[in-house]
């Protein structure tokens, strides 16, 4: 039985990968990743109530009450749970045709409102 050399490269490169792009976790990524059963971890109720506060103010407009919008508005039910660094940066610095709201929020804020997103609107 011949095997080929990619059959055997594969799993090596993804126990690679995972060794040093995911085992190597920030705290905040620590307690803001899905763990098994895609529920979020570390959402606290009153961070959720504050982004839903948030959200309403700064995001409804645009993403819709149920996370979800028209007029091609990224769907944040679908935003995975495990990039909350992609999540900061994409509303401080914006992106596409969301506008940058560095400097009208804080980091603090980004952070409820993460955990409102990152929750799927306390629904996880």
């Amino acid at each position: 039985m011949k095997i080929h050399r990619s059959a055997l490269f594969a799993p090596l490169l993804s126990l690679f990968m995972f060794a040093v792009l995911i085992a190597p976790v920030t705290h905040a990524e620590a307690t803001s990743a899905a763990p098994a059963g895609d529920k979020p971890a570390g959402f606290a109720p009153e961070s959720i109530e504050k982004g839903r506060k948030m959200y309403r103010q700064f995001c409804l407009r645009c993403h819709g009450p149920e996370m979800v919008g028209g007029n091609n508005a990224f769907d944040l039910r679908t935003f995975p749970v495990e990039q909350p660094e992609r999540f900061a940066n994409s509303t401080l610095n914006g992106k596409r045709a969301m506008p940058p709201w560095k400097g009208i929020i804080t980091e603090e804020e980004v952070n409820h409102l993460w955990s409102y997103v990152g929750s799927r609107g306390g629904k996880l």
